[in-house]
C-alpha cells in the first residue's frame, strides 16, 4: 500500500469517529489520554506570562537567554506547587499558569499573580538583575481551554493547550507593557472580589480608597472590547484569599 492510500485509508475511518474529550478539572486524567488526539476540556483562569526581553536577550548570546528563561521557569513551577497551579512551557518566551474553577475562583488566581508581579520585581530583583533588566507582563481570563496530548508520555507538561481564553489572556498580555505588569480581561475584572478592585493609600496625609485598575481598549477577534491594567503588587508572603 502506498502512502497516499495509507493516509487516504485512516482518515476516511477517522471521519466517522467523533472526537473525544472529557470534561474535567482532574489533572490526573491526563495520564488515561491515548495519544490518538483525544482530548480534555476544561473550565479555568489562565495566567499567559511572557518574558518582553528574551529576544534581545537572545541576541546577545543563547547561554544568557536559556538561563534567564530557566530561572523564571522554575520560579513559576514553585509559585504553581504552591497555589495549585499547572505550568506549562507556551512558548519559547512565555508560560502558561492555569487554574481550573472547581480549585480555584478568578479573585484567588488574580491575588496570585499580583503576588508574582511582587516576587519578580522585588524578591528575586537581585539574581535577575545580574543577567538581565526584569521585563515581564501578564495577561488573564477565564473560560473553557481544550488540551491535548503533544507527547506520548504521561507529564501534564506536554500536553498543548488551545482555546480563545488563552488567545485573548496571550492579547491582553502583549498590550500591557511596563509599567503596567497585570492585564486582566472584563470579564475576570467584574468578577473580582472587592479588596481586588482599590487599595488604601494616604493622600496629603488623608487615607483614602483608590482604584488600581486602569480602563484599556482594544480589538479582540475584530471586536472593540476592554481590558484592565494595574501595577499594583500584592506581599507574596501574604496569605492567600479563600478560593
Amino acid at each position: 500500500m502506498s502512502i497516499v492510500q495509507n493516509i487516504l485509508s485512516k482518515t476516511t475511518a477517522l471521519s466517522d469517529v467523533e472526537f473525544s474529550y472529557s470534561t474535567t478539572s482532574d489533572f490526573n486524567f491526563i495520564d488515561t489520554m491515548d495519544y490518538d488526539c483525544s482530548a480534555i476540556v476544561m473550565d479555568a483562569t489562565v495566567i499567559y506570562f511572557e518574558i518582553k526581553n528574551l529576544q534581545v536577550l537572545l541576541k546577545t548570546g543563547k547561554r544568557l537567554a536559556a538561563r534567564v528563561y530557566k530561572m523564571y521557569y522554575h520560579a513559576l513551577m514553585d509559585v504553581c506547587k504552591e497555589t495549585e497551579g499547572i505550568l506549562n512551557c507556551y512558548s519559547p518566551d512565555s508560560f502558561l499558569l492555569i487554574y481550573p474553577k472547581e480549585k480555584h475562583d478568578i479573585s484567588y488566581v488574580v491575588s496570585t499573580a499580583l503576588k508574582i508581579a511582587d516576587l519578580f520585581s522585588n524578591k528575586l530583583r537581585e539574581p535577575f538583575e545580574k543577567h538581565c533588566h526584569i521585563n515581564f507582563s501578564m495577561g488573564i481570563d477565564n473560560g473553557n481551554i481544550l488540551g491535548t496530548k503533544a507527547i506520548s508520555d504521561n507529564k501534564y507538561q506536554h500536553v498543548a493547550w488551545f482555546g480563545s481564553t488563552i488567545d485573548k489572556a496571550q492579547t491582553i498580555c502583549k498590550k500591557s507593557i511596563r509599567p503596567f505588569f497585570v492585564g486582566v480581561s472584563g470579564t475576570v475584572f467584574h468578577h473580582l472580589n472587592e479588596d481586588l478592585l482599590t487599595t488604601t493609600k494616604r493622600i496629603l496625609g488623608i487615607k483614602k480608597r483608590v482604584e488600581i485598575w486602569e480602563r484599556v481598549s482594544y480589538e479582540f477577534e475584530n471586536v472593540k472590547k476592554h481590558f484592565y491594567q494595574t501595577n499594583f503588587h500584592k506581599d507574596f508572603d501574604e496569605e492567600q484569599p479563600d478560593a
